[in-house]
């Protein structure tokens, strides 16, 4: 890098980075801790893995991403505390249609290191919901 990094490098501003960086592993930190206390007494989660079916046609991604005024995010997505902690094994699979006849999603969570598990719950919950 030249005398011109800060034009050059995208994250020229380190401090500003490190301190965002941390600031984010602090978070994950402290979720991982409450994700780890879920699972000392379940084996795994079973949630939607969207918040809604799929919406129209003229609607995107982002009509759908505010922070609600009792501090709750509204998303579609419902897989984001997972991404965001990847210890956390999870799958998603078709659980049928909703009563707009979309399809519908069932996401599984399972405790850390049990990819195994995860995928078996996945193939038994996939066997049960197959249509006959």
């Amino acid at each position: 890098m030249g005398a011109n990094a800060s034009r050059d490098w995208p994250c020229a501003d380190y401090a500003s980075f490190d301190r965002d960086y941390k600031r984010v592993e602090l978070l994950r930190t402290s979720m991982w801790r409450d994700m780890a206390k879920l699972f000392e007494s379940y084996d795994a989660l079973l949630c939607p893995t969207c918040s809604i079916t799929a919406p129209p046609l003229n609607e995107c991604d982002d009509d759908y991403v505010a922070t609600l005024p009792d501090g709750s995010f509204a998303g579609l997505d419902m897989t984001c505390l997972f991404n965001l902690l990847p210890q956390l094994p999870a799958l998603s699979l078709p659980a049928g249609r909703a009563s707009n006849g979309l399809p519908v999603g069932l996401q599984i969570v399972g405790r850390r290191f049990a990819d195994e598990q995860v995928l078996s719950l996945g193939a038994a919950m996939e066997s049960s919901l197959s249509p006959p």
